[in-house]
Order: C-alpha cells, then structure tokens, then sequence
C-alpha cells in the first residue's frame, strides 16, 4: 500500500557532521585501516544517527572527499579563518570614532552659542545676526560694553592630539593591507627589473599567501563540480552553453588535468607588467633565441590591447584553402599554408599551371609578389606528400593505420619499416613529380635569385649602403695618402736637421781641432822659449862663474 509519512514529533532539531579519520574493524572495505568518514551525532540525544564513508566507490587510496570549501582570508585560531573586517575591524572602529570626535568637537566650537546676564534688558528671546549686517541690542544703564552683557561659551577646538592620535592609526590600519606599490613609483625607469619584482613580492608577501590559499580552494571546488559529473552527468539537463557539446561521464574519470588556469604566484598587475619589461629586456639583448612576434603578442596581449591578431597578424594562423584561392591569396601577398588531409599532388599541379602562365604567375607584376611565396607553398606540399605517403606505405604494411604525425616511441620493427617504405616513395616522387614539378620550381628558382639581384643593385638601402663603402674606401685610401706624404715629409725633415747636426758637429770639430793644434804649437814653442832661456841662463851662469874663478885665481896670485 502507499507509505505513510511520519509526523516530526520533535520539531525542528540540529545534527552536527562530523568529518574525521577513523579505523573500524567492521568494514569490509578498509578492514581496521584508518579512512575517512562522516559521522552524524544528534545534538539532543547525543548519540551517532549516521555513519558514511567518504571516499568514492572503487578508491582503494580512500582519499577523502571534500563538500564544504572555505576560502580563507588569514588562517586564526579554531576551526574557522578570519577575514579583512576582522583584521582592521579594532582599526576601523577607532578610526571612525576619532573622526566623529574630531567633527563634533570642530561643529561645537563653531556653533553661535553664548551666556546672558540675567538682568540684562535684551528685547526678545534672542538676536538674529545677518553676516555682513548691524544688530542693535539694548543694555542696562550704566553698561557700555556689550561683552559684560553676554560672551561666547568658551569650548575647546578641535585637538591637535586627537588629529595625531587619526593620523597614527590610519597608519597602523594601512600597514595591516600595505604592500610594495607605493615604493615602485619612486624607482627609476633605469632600475633593474629583478629588483623591482623582488620588491613586489616581499611587499605582498601576505596577499600572495591569501592567492595561494584562495586558488587551492577553487581548485577543490572544481574537483568536487567533476566528481559530480562523473557521478550524474547524464542524468542532469544540459544548459543551452554545453547543449551542443559531445560531453559524456567518461570526460571526468580523472581529475588530474581539473585545475583553475589563475597563476598562485601571480597576485599583482604590477608584477605581470615587471616579468612582461623582463621579457622584452632579454629578448632585446637575445634576439637569435626568443621568438619576436610571441614576445610582442604577449605584450600586446598584457597592456590589454584588443584585436591583437589585426594588428600584429601571425603568418602561421592561416585557414585551409583550395589551390585557386591560394594562388589568388599568394598573388596579394597574404599568407597560405598545406595540411596534412589535403591532395598535395592537385595542389602541386595548380600552383605549377599558375606559375608557368604568362598572363598571371610568370607576369612581370606577379612574379615579385608569386614567386618567393609559391616556392615556400611547394615545400610544404613537397614535405607532406611525403609524409602521406610514407604512412600510406606503413600503415599498409602493419596492416593499421600507422600515423606517422603523431609523435610517439616507435619499434625498431617500424623503424626499418619506414626505412623500406620511404624507398618506395622515392621512386613514386621520381615517376610522379621530377618530370613535371622541378622544371617549373627551377624556373621560378631563378626568377626569385634574379629579383633579388636586380633588388641589390637598385634597392635605394643597398645602394646607399655600396656609396657608404666606396666613400668609405676613398677617404681610407686618402688618409692613407696623406699619411705617407706627411711621413715622407717628416722623414725629410729630420734627414736634414740630422745633416745639419753632423756639419754643425763637423765644423765644431774642425775647430775644435785648429785651435788645439794652435795651442799644442803655442805651448812647444813656449817649451822651447824656455828651454832656450834656461840654457842662456845656465851659459851666462857658467860664464860668471868662470870669470869669478878667473879673477880668484888671479887674486892669489898677486898676493
């Protein structure tokens, strides 16, 4: 019969779920072995109601399953984080309390009130005083001075401690929340880049943390949104976005590749726009190894310019097209591609007719255009077909498609194999096109070298570049020439300041030599001047002497 439901005696009751680890004896799953479970006590009766495993069926790791995700601001003491209000809720408070205290103190001190002598004669309750008008007020005899009849209250301005004590906890409240912004303002544009990235990071070293912690918390949140399609996906209704969709159960088996695309270590527009200025700087400073139009896309795509692919077009984006369409899209300079399905042979034999008609491929004003971009277009044909038909021979031979694209390990059985089958499909290239590809390849092979031969010689860069070297050459070989004329000029020179020298020496030494050979004949001639004079004396002295002997012996004689 049909069921009957039960009144709820007790009204409206609370049952805690407890999410733990326990080992039970009792399951024949786990067999004592610690798992998690769900277990649900009843508050007023305080007794389990409820024992679930949580884990999914088949699991033999038991990894428990998450239903309730917190994203957390700040971990805290006790099972639940707390958030920004929390943070600088004590902060916030004072501050607004200081604020209000400071405007209520600021609007008392400005408001008109005053204190009046009781026996003051004042008609009325009270004076209305117009800015820029005269009020008359009468007094009691003998005052003359209004001031004795009534005066201001006398309240306190605002405090200047009370403005410090603000500006102390905006503070305290900004450095809670502050990060390294507003230190990048005051670096130059010549500080390095790693510098200012590492200034962002230990600035917002606790913002990155709150990213990590929010993108671990999206990431269980789509691991338990694919755990629900793996379960029920074919019995919900689709929506109209995934309506047309080829989605089934089997497309959420594993949840490895279930990952939010958000960057943990990304938390700041200020450091994607430090590592895209680092990117430009290294590929600027390394050209050869960084891909230029990647790089300025990435650019383009960080200053978050729309329509990149309009201005800055990728060549290598390129759709599918006839052979027609392509000879026409080559003529106009735009960029064409092959692809694996297509009947490279048709393709061949289209570009090869157009190339060799003189009133379209071989004409004076499509050739310069047509040429370089036909003879890329049937490398790529060339480089396919021979992939096609190297699977072609393979997968014959496996007797299964082979798909030879793919790239994946192969035997040394399909090794060989390949080995035998691309001898085959030479000998089809050398049937099929030699005789009817290379001669027009050729042809336009020589039509490309003669365009850029002729571009050499008139292209106005080239030839400013030749006049720069021949200008170049004859100022070299002019300021070589005057080099060697100065040089021969100088030689000259200190040839005959030499000359000059040697006849100055000469002539120095000539009479140097003549004035010593006069004094060497001066000096004899004094030496014989005196020997001679000693002589004579030396005869005159013998001669006195004898006579003196003389008249002695004379002397003796007489007496």
């Amino acid at each position: 019969g049909k069921k009957q439901e039960s009144s709820n005696v007790d009204g409206v009751r609370s049952v805690f779920h407890i999410q733990s680890w326990l080992e039970l004896e009792d399951d024949k799953f786990t067999k004592g072995e610690r798992a998690p479970y769900i277990l649900m006590v009843d508050e007023n009766e305080n007794s389990p109601v409820g024992l679930y495993r949580n884990w999914e069926n088949g699991d033999d790791t038991f990894a428990k399953l998450d239903h309730i995700i917190e994203f957390k601001f700040i971990p805290w003491r006790g099972a639940y984080a707390i958030g920004l209000p929390h943070l600088i809720g004590g902060l916030s408070a004072a501050l607004t309390g200081a604020l209000r205290a400071l405007m209520d103190s600021a609007h008392i001190n400005n408001a008109p009130t005053m204190l009046k002598l009781k026996a003051a004669k004042i008609s009325g309750q009270s004076q209305v005083i117009e800015v820029t008008q005269i009020a008359e007020i009468e007094g009691a005899p003998g005052v003359d001075d209004v001031r004795k009849i009534a005066m201001p209250v006398p309240f306190n301005p605002p405090s200047q401690v009370l403005f410090e004590l603000l500006g102390w906890l905006t503070g305290a409240a900004k450095g809670v929340v502050t990060t390294a912004e507003e230190k990048i303002a005051e670096i130059t544009s010549n500080a390095p880049v790693g510098t200012t990235q590492a200034m962002i990071e230990q600035g917002a070293a606790v913002f990155s943390s709150i990213h990590a912690r929010l993108h671990d918390s999206q990431k269980r949140v789509f691991k338990i949104l694919a755990r629900l399609n793996r379960w029920y996906v074919d019995e919900q209704q689709r929506g109209e976005v995934v309506a047309d969709l080829a989605i089934s159960r089997e497309d959420f088996e594993t949840n490895a590749d279930i990952v939010p695309v958000s960057d943990p270590h990304i938390f700041a527009e200020s450091q994607r726009y430090a590592q895209i200025q680092a990117l430009a700087s290294r590929a600027q400073l390394n050209p050869d190894l960084y891909n230029r139009l990647a790089v300025e896309k990435r650019i383009l795509k960080q200053i978050k310019l729309p329509d990149i692919n309009e201005v800055l077009p990728d060549p290598a984006d390129v759709k599918e097209m006839n052979p027609a369409l392509e000879n026409v899209s080559m003529t106009l300079g735009k960029p064409v591609g092959a692809f694996p399905s297509q009947d490279h042979i048709a393709h061949l034999l289209g570009h090869i007719s157009y190339a060799q008609d003189p009133v379209f491929g071989a004409n004076p004003i499509v050739a310069p255009v047509f040429a370089p971009a036909c003879l890329e277009h049937i490398k790529q044909h060339l480089t396919l077909w021979y992939l096609q038909m190297t699977d072609q021979y393979t997968s014959q031979a496996l007797g299964r498609p082979f798909d030879i694209m793919k790239i994946q390990p192969i035997m040394l059985e399909a090794q060989k194999l390949i080995s035998v089958a691309t001898q085959h499909v030479h000998m089809d290239a050398k049937q099929n096109l030699e005789q009817q590809i290379m001669p027009t390849v050729q042809a336009l092979l020589e039509t490309v070298q003669k365009m850029q031969q002729n571009k050499q010689v008139t292209d106005p860069n080239v030839m400013a570049q030749v006049k720069a070297l021949q200008d170049t050459a004859m100022a070299e070989t002019q300021r070589k020439t005057a080099k060697d004329q100065a040089e021969i000029q100088l030689k000259q020179q200190d040839m005959s300041v030499i000359n000059q020298e040697k006849s100055a020496e000469l002539q120095a030494k000539t009479i140097m030599n003549t004035e010593n050979n006069l004094t060497e004949e001066r000096i004899k001639s004094a030496e014989l001047t005196r020997d001679a004079a000693r002589l004579q004396n030396e005869q005159m002295q013998t001669a006195i002497d004898a006579q003196n002997k003389l008249q002695s012996n004379l002397g003796d004689k007489n007496v």
